[in-house]
């Protein structure tokens, strides 16, 4: 996992691209920040991989101001008792076909949470 964090880091200081991965076993969770076509093109080749299963765009938005800005890409561990009480978070990763409509702000929610945590 470091090596491939030294790596996506690296390429994604070299584009502009900002962001966070939080894994949650099984699942990971990736917001990337930075121009439009770049992103688009980093989540197709990250959606390509083998390495990857079932890569889902959760939501795209334009922001005005990155959350991530100083990090070519933060990493954390997300323990399942850290989101036990987060409502609608388990239910999602527990059966995904369910209203996802609150899902981005879960997600955002979560990722603020682990923003000042991050592991390496």
């Amino acid at each position: 996992m470091k090596s491939l964090l030294k790596k996506s880091r690296q390429k994604n200081q070299s584009q502009n691209v900002s962001g966070m991965l939080l894994y949650l076993d099984p699942f990971f969770i990736q917001i990337l920040e930075g121009e439009e076509r770049i992103v688009d093109k980093l989540f197709t080749t990250i959606k390509q991989d083998p390495r990857h299963y079932k890569v889902s765009l959760i939501y795209k938005k334009p922001i005005e101001k990155r959350s991530f800005a100083d990090w070519s890409m933060g990493f954390n561990v997300v323990k399942p008792e850290s989101v036990a009480d987060m409502e609608g978070f388990s239910d999602f990763f527990a059966n995904p076909a369910n209203d996802s409509s609150h899902i981005p702000q879960e997600i955002d929610r979560l990722l603020k949470m682990f923003k000042d945590e991050t592991l390496f």
